[in-house]
């Protein structure tokens, strides 16, 4: 009798004035790190059960159809540049050597040319040192002829004809200075490289040279505009190859890195799996979000409420932790689940889904700090 008595007890009464739970695990968020491109899993860097950090490389994604048309036309246009680059390189070195040679011949007749113009002014220097002294010895001759007219020794036509001569000389002398003048300044502005005629220099090929050597000058500060413009235009264009290859390299070798911290629970994809956009590359927990997911029957329903306190041990000889629900539910939709790391325990229809969240979690218990998601555990309301 004592034996049935037990038996009503516990299978009739007990669990219509139990508070506990029919059952409750712990959970935590997961964390899915989804491969951003399809192709192949090339490297898989995460482990079952070790410790992820935002920003770590968890596995790489190796995609060979990456298009390449715009890092190919950008190349294309880099080699056309090049191209002509070393097109205008080469005219400005022929010009240079060109300069080079005109600038040596120039030169040559520069010197030539100066040489002539001293030689003709010495010889214009010699005639104008005769001039003078004819001019002097004419003055002279004047001067007596009108002191021999004075004194009746000659006529008047003798004295008209020495000044006629005297007048003639110094006319020659004038000339010749005017002459000597012309070439000095002919002198000095050959010096400058500046001629005035052909008839100036030894020969006509100076003002020729100068022309070609302006020329030649022209055409190369034009070649070196146009080289300092393709330089900045290949500095730009490298600057945009440099960047759609990196394009394509991260997206042919995409890392996948994590986003958040957490505990990687499952490798979904390892190396060598095919992978599409979105797919789950490894399943992680986030531990620092621990929290209880606990079924109570229908019949507790009434007493349950957002903020409703619980007992929970994690084992026979834990001490009891307490926590608040959080969030009621009929039911835990498939999607739900899939937000957390392990599957919501079986509830009988008319049951509810109570989560709940730690009020203060012991940071040093080793079942919570073990971040074990589906584990057992006792709940109940205080």
């Amino acid at each position: 009798m004592a034996f049935i008595g037990w038996l009503l007890v516990s299978t009739l009464v007990e669990p219509w004035i139990s508070t506990s739970a029919t059952r409750a695990v712990i959970n935590a968020p997961a964390i899915l790190i989804t491969a951003p491109i399809s192709g192949t899993v090339s490297a898989q860097y995460a482990q079952n059960g070790q410790p992820i950090a935002p920003g770590q490389t968890i596995a790489v994604v190796k995609n060979t159809t990456v298009p390449r048309d715009a890092l190919t036309t950008l190349l294309t246009q880099r080699l056309e540049l090049q191209s002509h680059l070393d097109d205008v390189n080469s005219r400005l070195q022929a010009d240079q050597h060109m300069l080079d040679y005109t600038n040596t011949q120039y030169g040559k007749y520069q010197e030539a040319s100066l040489a002539q113009l001293k030689t003709s002014y010495a010889s214009m220097q010699a005639q104008q040192d005769a001039a003078d002294a004819k001019l002097e010895a004419l003055d002279a001759k004047y001067a007596r002829a009108m002191a021999l007219e004075r004194d009746g020794a000659i006529s008047a036509a003798n004295v008209a004809t020495a000044r006629a001569d005297a007048d003639t000389a110094r006319k020659e002398a004038d000339a010749l200075d005017m002459s000597a003048k012309s070439v000095s300044a002919g002198i000095a502005a050959a010096q400058r490289g500046v001629y005035v005629s052909a008839g100036q220099n030894s020969n006509g090929q100076l003002p020729q040279l100068a022309q070609h050597r302006a020329d030649i000058q022209n055409s190369i500060k034009e070649e070196q505009a146009q080289i300092d413009a393709m330089n900045q235009q290949m500095d730009h264009l490298n600057q945009l190859v440099t960047h759609e290859q990196d394009r394509v390299q991260a997206l042919s070798d995409y890392a996948v890195k994590a986003y958040a911290p957490g505990t990687a629970q499952e490798v979904v994809a390892p190396i060598g799996t095919q992978v599409a956009v979105g797919a789950t590359l490894v399943r992680a927990t986030d531990c620092s979000k621990t929290n209880v997911v606990a079924v109570f029957p229908a019949r507790m329903t009434p007493r349950l409420n957002i903020g409703t306190e619980l007992r929970v041990r994690v084992s026979e000889t834990s001490r009891a932790r307490s926590a608040h629900i959080t969030q009621l539910m009929p039911k835990a939709t498939e999607s739900l689940q899939n937000s957390y790391s392990a599957p919501f325990p079986y509830a009988e229809d008319g049951s509810v889904y109570a989560l709940a969240q730690w009020d203060s979690p012991d940071p040093a218990d080793p079942a919570l700090r073990s971040c074990t998601p589906g584990r057992s555990v006792m709940a109940s309301l205080r």
